[in-house]
């Protein structure tokens, strides 16, 4: 049970304290008088005398479930967590010449982007996800789909599959938009990886990036990067090009220059998309203030009752 307005509850600690300063004052009216009060030593209180305080301390009880009314207490349903949780991935992979011939840490770019590829693949639960790979053109090898299993299969074919030799990120980011576009998913995300720069221009890569913006859809680009090519000063990734997709989608460039670093940018991308999503909600509350509400009436009606009747001398 959790409440709406748990602030409201501190007011229960006024209550204890209003049934001191009733117990310190004590009864305010009138005592009467008596010439001679040995005749009193020998009468015992009855007992609407000795238990006079039950009727305050049934109103304190009525109190306190009025408090607790207010404070909104609520039970969340649990078979109605709102669909949608997952984040929509469209995995785009950069399969030129230069990510099979270019080594990086413990193989060859390509299959260290296949190796990390599979890992991530096999860590998701509840992401859709889907697979775009791009040399001279663009081909979607696999939709959105749940089917990890059958997606890391053709990850692991994608290298076999007949494209022209070339470097085609616009190409390749627009057919992972296109993918994206029906999706209905909170969280819709394209992560591009490549080693090149851009040397198809049918679609530019900050054109496509534009069209993702427009349709809501964040991009992260990733350029694996020479190990030493950056103090060399002959980086092989248009860093500036990549920053530039990933930016104006609201996303962001990652270099990766091992394979650790690659498993942690996707790790990252992931935390990062979860956030953003927040945790799962319950849909549906259930209010449970009205069986405080009714609680309390029917002290206050108990305690009306017994000053009305038992305890109309005695208080």
């Amino acid at each position: 049970m959790t409440f709406n307005d748990a602030d409201l509850l501190l007011l229960l600690l006024a209550i204890p304290v209003a049934l001191l300063l009733k117990w310190r004052t004590g009864d305010q009216a009138t005592p009467g008088r008596f010439s001679n009060l040995g005749l009193l030593s020998g009468i015992r209180p009855t007992w609407r005398i000795r238990y006079r305080w039950l009727p305050a301390f049934i109103r304190a009880g009525a109190l306190a479930l009025l408090v607790v009314a207010l404070a909104r207490p609520q039970v969340g349903q649990a078979d109605t967590v709102l669909p949608g949780q997952g984040i929509d991935i469209a995995l785009v992979l950069d399969l030129s010449s230069s990510m099979a011939s270019s080594s990086l840490s413990t193989g060859s770019r390509q299959e260290v982007a296949q190796r990390v590829l599979t890992d991530f693949i096999e860590g998701r639960e509840e992401d859709r996800l889907g697979l775009v790979i791009f040399r001279e053109d663009a081909l979607v090898l696999s939709p959105l789909t749940l089917d990890y299993e059958a997606l890391a299969q053709l990850l692991d074919q994608a290298p076999r599959v007949p494209l022209q030799d070339g470097t085609a990120i616009g190409v390749g980011l627009a057919s992972a938009v296109d993918l994206l576009r029906d999706s209905r998913a909170r969280s819709r995300v394209a992560i591009l990886l490549t080693d090149g720069e851009n040397t198809v221009h049918g679609i530019e890569p900050l054109q496509a990036a534009r069209i993702a913006e427009a349709l809501g859809i964040r991009v992260y680009t990733i350029g694996v990067i020479a190990p030493g090519s950056r103090s060399a000063g002959n980086l092989n990734v248009n860093e500036a090009a990549l920053r530039s997709m990933a930016e104006v989608t609201g996303g962001q460039y990652y270099p990766a220059e091992s394979e650790q670093a690659l498993e942690a940018i996707y790790a990252s991308i992931e935390q990062l998309e979860k956030s953003r999503i927040g945790r799962p909600q319950y849909g549906v509350y259930k209010e449970l203030a009205v069986y405080f509400l009714i609680g309390a009436l029917a002290l206050l009606a108990f305690e009306l009752g017994l000053r009305g009747t038992i305890w109309r001398q005695a208080t």
